[in-house]
């Protein structure tokens, strides 16, 4: 089977830790046999390439500059405030159309599956035409049916690119949901896990206690407004002599996260460990107690589509907890793999971390079940297995 991805950003390098997931997906369908490549813009002039030995074929849409539409922060966070970006936003979705018609003209794929299908499921429609043999597939991943709901004029270019669908994905039930919602079309729900290699499932998790004798809360994310980070530096004060809080990753609301632990005073509790290699979060999740998700709705509508540092965290054995909304109810069953609490209640996110660090009792139950709970549910075999049903559905 020859099936095309094409998606708004893949990684650039081996090396390169955009969507992980997504770099997942295709190397486990690889491994089942699929003819798998990917269509993305370029960045910045970049040329095409391979990664893990996965052609990907990047197109041009404008001046070097200005070919930063889709990667780092991503496409919405990016155009926020840019307005020099809009034509580049509008000749990326044009050049993408061109390039998936020349792409599928020469290779006659069986499946394109587009990533993100507002917008990029019109240059997977574009190519799609070229063969009445080629079906189309779409993954919606959560901010794309946000746009569409908190812009309504984006509701219809939705509809219009689900209609000529030949089978929908959503990455959680809260994301299918809304797509239902907009557009009228039942998706089906297939969830990503955390990436080979990050984690042994078959390894019982290791404990370690830290140098200064408290426990570690651990956050992991990208910096920006719906993981609600500066929501669990609030908390923080409550923790004070009892726990610790390392949150790692980077991003463009860092600034904002390190004026909370101003403001509250709780730079003493609080670290911002920036990004760190894989080994050194490897030691982080073998340390700490418990993982913590405050997500939120953030000012654009948009929150957790799924979560997947919450399946990374269970598949390491930890407890767990987070907000209950959006996709995170999808991988945590609260009292059952972990505690949910109300988005946005740093007094109840506290409670809820306290209890776990004071009952290694309750801790290593819900630690327990998250981990099978992951093995069952989050596997990539488990994942390919359910795209591979889906790409036959739509062949027969």
């Amino acid at each position: 089977m020859k099936v095309l991805f094409v998606t708004s950003t893949f990684p650039r390098s081996d090396d390169d830790d955009q969507v992980p997931w997504l770099l997942e997906l295709a190397l486990v369908l690889r491994d089942r046999g699929v003819d798998l490549e990917v269509l993305a813009p370029t960045y910045a002039g970049l040329a095409s390439h391979t990664v893990h030995g996965i052609p990907v074929h990047r197109y041009r849409y404008f001046t070097k500059k200005r070919e930063v539409v889709t990667h780092e922060a991503g496409a919405m966070n990016n155009m926020v405030g840019r307005k020099d970006l809009f034509l580049p936003a509008l000749s990326l979705v044009g050049a993408g159309m061109a390039a998936a018609v020349r792409l599928a003209r020469r290779n006659r794929y069986d499946v394109i599956h587009s990533h993100w299908p507002l917008p990029m499921g019109i240059p997977a429609q574009a190519g799609a035409w070229t063969s009445k043999k080629t079906r189309l597939v779409a993954t919606f991943h959560g901010a794309e049916v946000a746009l569409a709901k908190r812009k309504s004029h984006y509701a219809p270019v939705l509809r219009r690119i689900t209609r000529n669908l030949d089978a929908a994905i959503a990455n959680s039930n809260s994301t299918a949901a809304t797509v239902r919602e907009l557009t009228g079309v039942k998706a089906t729900v297939i969830p990503f896990g955390p990436p080979r290699g990050a984690v042994d499932l078959d390894r019982s998790p290791e404990k370690s206690r830290p140098d200064d004798g408290l426990p570690i809360v651990l956050a992991v994310g990208r910096v920006i407004e719906r993981k609600g980070f500066p929501v669990l530096v609030r908390a923080a004060e409550r923790l004070r002599g009892r726990a610790r809080i390392v949150i790692v990753g980077g991003g463009e609301y860092e600034p904002v996260v390190r004026r909370e632990i101003e403001k509250t005073g709780t730079g003493d509790v609080v670290t911002l460990a920036g990004r760190l290699s894989n080994a050194a979060l490897a030691d982080l999740y073998r340390d700490c107690a418990v993982f913590c998700l405050p997500a939120i709705v953030d000012s654009r509508g948009e929150t957790e589509g799924l979560g997947v540092v919450l399946i990374e965290a269970m598949s390491h054995g930890k407890p767990v907890v987070a907000s209950r909304l959006g996709g995170i109810v999808d991988a945590v069953e609260d009292d059952e793999n972990g505690l949910l609490v109300p988005p946005n209640a740093p007094d109840a996110l506290a409670e809820a971390l306290l209890r776990v660090i004071g009952d290694e009792k309750l801790a290593n139950r819900l630690g327990e079940a998250g981990r099978e709970r992951a093995r069952r549910l989050f596997s990539w075999e488990s994942v390919a297995e359910r795209h591979l049903e889906v790409y036959s559905a739509v062949r027969r």
